[in-house]
């Protein structure tokens, strides 16, 4: 990221710097040894670029982004509604709880699969699909045997993109248990097929999801409260169907390709008018 910072410096042209999440704090949850050195670089950037964009107020505490007058609130998400969209109703769905994402530790996946037997102590008619891949894969599939547990969850290793939608729409729940996260596009595509999302109040997930009005907030990833809150939510169809309709509603407002490529014209004009 430096790099490229110091030759536009160099060539005087303006800099503009999108944070998509907190990289150095997967690299401190991944007990790299470069942690300390990609801390010191994050912050000789700050220092350097002209204007800092990040997804939600929340990001400027986690990133610990002290020069406030070059940050910027926006972001490049938008979704594509011709491909997500509500195609089977909260009540027509089958007990399915998902995960799509990264098998890696930031992603909070071991503890969601920790979660799994104390959910089927009391719900038996609960099925896990686990989508993705990554460095836990082979340990996941691991613990799933030594368990006993492959009759309750399926492993599909990597999916692609079109198969993103209809997967969404077999589950009554997706989990998102990160430790760290910036603006996680599976969040908006699951709230656009009205998928209720449980996810962790990290990067901007607490500036999007309210928790029981168009998602569901957990206070930690720790196993026993995932399984508490996919218990508790199981058991309350109703609720359940009024957040799948009001998830879709506020993404279908917030999140629509024109919305977002108005907020990138008008951040463009300012940077450019600055020069001036």
């Amino acid at each position: 990221m430096l790099f490229p910072i110091l030759a536009l410096k160099l060539l005087k042209k303006k800099i503009l710097l999108i944070l998509g999440g907190n990289a150095t704090k997967v690299y401190f949850l991944r007990e790299d040894p470069l942690f300390k050195f990609m801390s010191l670089l994050t912050a000789i950037s700050f220092l350097l670029v002209d204007r800092i964009v990040i997804y939600s107020p929340t990001l400027i505490r986690e990133l610990n982004i002290h020069q406030k007058d070059k940050i910027i609130i926006a972001h490049e998400h938008f979704v594509d509604f011709t491909k997500f969209m509500i195609k089977r109703k909260i009540d027509e769905r089958a007990n399915i709880v998902g995960y799509i994402g990264r098998f890696s530790k930031e992603k909070g996946i071991l503890n969601l699969v920790k979660s799994i037997p104390l959910v089927l102590e009391h719900r038996k008619n609960v099925c896990f699909v686990l989508c993705g891949d990554g460095e836990l894969f082979n340990t996941i599939k691991c613990i799933l045997q030594h368990q006993n547990l492959n009759d309750h969850v399926k492993l599909t290793g990597w999916i692609s993109k079109n198969e993103v939608s209809d997967i969404l729409n077999n589950f009554k729940l997706l989990v998102i248990p990160s430790y760290t996260e910036g603006l996680p596009n599976i969040m908006l595509e699951a709230m656009a097929c009205g998928t209720p999302v449980l996810a962790t109040p990290v990067g901007a997930i607490p500036d999007i999801i309210k928790d029981c009005e168009n998602g569901f907030l957990l206070r930690s990833n720790e196993p026993e409260h995932i399984a508490s809150r996919i218990v508790e939510l199981l058991n309350k169809l109703d609720l359940l169907e009024r957040v799948s309709i009001n998830a879709y509603n506020y993404v279908r407002k917030n999140f629509s390709y024109q919305r977002t490529l108005q907020v990138w014209q008008k951040i463009l004009k300012e940077l450019e008018e600055s020069t001036k």
